[in-house]
């Protein structure tokens, strides 16, 4: 009875072990074939890594951080995108600035190629998200996002 599954997986507290983006992926891969459902929304960082990327100074600063002080799960964000591509489904990849924790709907662009801001209200993310369960424009595609 799923028409779709939104993730916003984090490492949490406690901390969840370093590959869980990559192995619920493969889990939720799994179960959506299963329940015949072809839609998967997924939050990740900026430091995914994908073909169409053109990502500037302030983005790949912040992916250069990430794999300095967290290796293990910023290659396993990696990992995800990897079973997404090879994947059959209908996938929207969100690649989030800094989030901040804010009931404020704000203005926010998104774009395939760079991050063009440092954060995005929790909000307008979560919109942005739901949104995406009706569109079809980032299908098997993974926008940066970030307020205006």
């Amino acid at each position: 009875g799923t028409d779709a599954v939104i993730s916003n997986l984090g490492m949490g507290i406690p901390m969840s072990s370093k590959t869980i983006f990559s192995e619920s992926t493969a889990q939720i891969i799994s179960e959506l074939g299963i329940c015949k459902s072809n839609r998967y929304i997924v939050l990740t960082g900026l430091n995914v890594d994908t073909e169409t990327d053109k990502k500037g100074e302030f983005t790949k600063g912040g992916t250069d951080f990430m794999y300095s002080n967290f290796p293990i799960s910023t290659r396993n964000r990696q990992d995800e995108y990897d079973l997404l591509m090879k994947s059959d489904l209908d996938w929207t990849l969100v690649r989030s600035s800094w989030i901040e924790l804010t009931d404020e709907i704000t203005e926010f662009e998104t774009s395939t190629v760079d991050c063009g801001g440092q954060k995005i209200s929790a909000s307008s993310l979560a919109r942005f998200m739901v949104d995406q369960l009706d569109s079809i424009e980032y299908h098997r595609k993974a926008p940066f996002i970030w307020n205006k």
